[in-house]
């Protein structure tokens, strides 16, 4: 028996159609959505590879958006910072006027108001600067961490110390003691000076980076104390300047010679007449005069009746043989710090001492420190001690101990004065507890032939933008007697005052660090800036290579699925009408059957 199976042909027809319609639809899908891979099962390894690419792409543009958003944070703190170094500038520029003679009281009085202002401000944008609600330059943004990568430790560490104005400053340390040393010759006196500086007087620098020693060798002057430490200054950040000064006056008008030493081994002659004390211009004009050698230059005090001498480098400024050939005329000299403060002695009078006449007379004081041809002024707090006139400078003649000392007039011969009658030497020749001796110099005398001689000692400070501290290795510490650790003070802007010429000269140089902080913050800052900038075109070309990847993996080809549309259709087409010749087959064979 004979079978027929009609539905065969149209079977095969049918599923050639349902495979160009699946083709079709894909090709579709992939046109659509543009991604060739839309489900796991379209290419599972690829579909693996590009979700890991995807979580990467989208991390470098966060990454990206938030480089972006602390480079405009740097950029904020940057502006604030150039303010602010533009207020200090101009509280430099004060400080600097207000240091001159030429100003008055007033003067100093109307500056230090407009640096009052200009700290005010300086507060205000320490406290304002923020950046999304977050405070900048207050103290409080410190340590943060921005996230600059897609793995948890890519990150970079901002933070910005306070600009308040009590913070900004230096951290200062100046040798305490503007130390003269006085001896009979002038070779002398600078060996008595050399003293200071033993050949073990080395100085241990703890600071921010670490600790080091500077080498100080035996006979060392200022500057050379100066250079030992800035050998250092680029492993401890401190830094020291060195500056050796010294004020003249005169006790009488005379003809004034003297040798004047500084950086020359080599002496100059001074010589210049003084025919009035008020009135030392002579003295300065011989000074400047061979400045070029002893590289000693001289300025008149205001009144005209002091000389401020300076060697900026810090050698000793020595001056010898004095002769004037007048038994009241000497030369007295006092040194001065760094901020054109005389190294000063006061000594207040022990009351319960024994007070005698005669040529010699003493004095008890406690400690007084004063040395043989120190020039003192005596200050009554009351009734003047007998023999002595409040406001009158007298010579220290002789020194007997730690406690006593006797006085000669700077004119001639010895001040008799006291009571021997009264039972503590003071009753009835009047004296209080709270009267003064102050040492304001030291007294050349120019008697005789050869004349006295006296060494300056230098001065040196130590400046740092950040905390530092210093111990000696010898007993002989010019930074700070009887201490093994002396930590830097921090001076700040806030404190400043310009109303007197020392503090605007010291101003000048807690200015100059506070400057140099707001300089180590911007430098930071730059940094950061440069960094983050690197940091955005790096991110930024990673993503794009890892797009690009991700790209090739998922995307669609346009080309090759249209093509496969078109091919899917025209089968469809196809496979339509043959699946209709099929079922028409199938129909004439069906007639065919009714028909027998």
């Amino acid at each position: 028996m004979t079978s027929i199976n009609s539905d065969q042909m149209s079977s095969m027809v049918l599923a050639s159609l349902n495979k160009s319609n699946s083709e079709m639809k894909i090709a579709m899908e992939r046109l659509s959505t543009g991604k060739r891979i839309n489900a796991a099962g379209d290419d599972a390894a690829g579909l693996s590879i590009s979700s890991k690419l995807r979580a990467q792409v989208d991390s470098l543009n966060a990454a990206i958006k938030n480089s972006s958003d602390a480079l405009a944070m740097v950029s904020t703190i940057e502006g604030a910072l150039v303010e602010t170094t533009s207020i200090l500038q101009r509280m430099r520029t004060l400080a600097v006027q207000s240091s001159s003679d030429t100003n008055t009281g007033n003067d100093r009085t109307y500056l230090q108001d407009e640096v009052n202002q200009l700290i005010t401000e300086i507060n205000r944008i320490s406290t304002n600067t923020e950046f999304n609600s977050t405070k900048l330059l207050d103290g409080t943004f410190t340590d943060k961490n921005i996230q600059i990568g897609t793995a948890s430790n890519q990150v970079l560490r901002l933070g910005v110390a306070s600009t308040d104005s009590t913070k900004l400053g230096a951290y200062q340390l100046d040798t305490i003691d503007e130390t003269i040393a006085r001896a009979d010759s002038f070779s002398a006196a600078n060996t008595a000076v050399n003293a200071l500086f033993d050949a073990d007087a080395d100085y241990t620098i703890k600071g921010t980076f670490g600790t080091f020693t500077a080498m100080v060798d035996a006979g060392a002057d200022a500057r050379d104390v100066a250079s030992s430490f800035n050998l250092l200054s680029g492993d401890t950040g401190v830094s020291a300047t060195s500056l050796s000064k010294a004020n003249l006056s005169v006790s009488a008008a005379a003809t004034f010679s003297f040798t004047l030493q500084g950086k020359s081994t080599t002496s100059s002659q001074i010589t210049a007449t003084i025919t009035s004390i008020t009135d030392l211009t002579a003295i300065k004009d011989a000074i400047n005069a061979v400045s070029g050698s002893t590289g000693i230059t001289a300025a008149l005090s205001s009144d005209k009746a002091g000389i401020n001498v300076t060697q900026s480098e810090g050698y000793d400024i020595l001056i010898g043989d004095v002769t004037t050939g007048s038994t009241n005329a000497d030369l007295v000299v006092a040194a001065m710090d760094m901020d054109n403060v005389k190294d000063t002695t006061d000594v207040t009078v022990d009351t319960t001492a024994t007070i005698t006449t005669g040529a010699a007379a003493t004095i008890a004081a406690t400690a007084h420190g004063f040395s043989v041809g120190d020039v003192v002024t005596y200050t009554a707090a009351g009734t003047a001690l007998a023999g002595l006139a409040s406001g009158t400078s007298y010579i220290v003649g002789t020194v007997a101990d730690v406690n006593s000392f006797t006085l000669l007039t700077t004119t001639s011969g010895a001040v008799t004065y006291g009571n021997s009658g009264s039972a503590n030497g003071v009753t009835g020749a009047g004296g209080n507890a709270s009267d003064k001796f102050t040492r304001i110099g030291r007294s050349l005398d120019g008697d005789s032939t050869s004349g006295d001689s006296i060494a300056v000692v230098g001065v040196v400070r130590l400046s740092s933008q950040n905390a530092y501290t210093v111990s000696p290795g010898h007993a002989d510490n010019v930074f700070s007697a009887g201490t093994t650790e002396i930590t830097a003070s921090h001076n700040t802007i806030s404190s400043v005052s310009l109303t007197t010429k020392a503090g605007a000269t010291k101003a000048m140089s807690v200015i100059d660090g506070a400057l140099l902080m707001i300089s180590g913050i911007r430098s930071d800052m730059g940094s950061a800036n440069n960094r983050l900038e690197s940091t955005i075109d790096n991110l930024s070309n990673i993503a794009v290579n890892a797009q690009s990847s991700l790209s090739k993996i998922e995307d669609a080809n346009f080309a090759e699925e249209t093509s496969a549309l078109t091919k899917a259709q025209i089968l469809q087409q196809a496979s339509t009408a043959m699946l209709a010749q099929a079922n028409k087959g199938k129909q004439g064979m069906l007639q065919l059957i009714q028909g027998l």
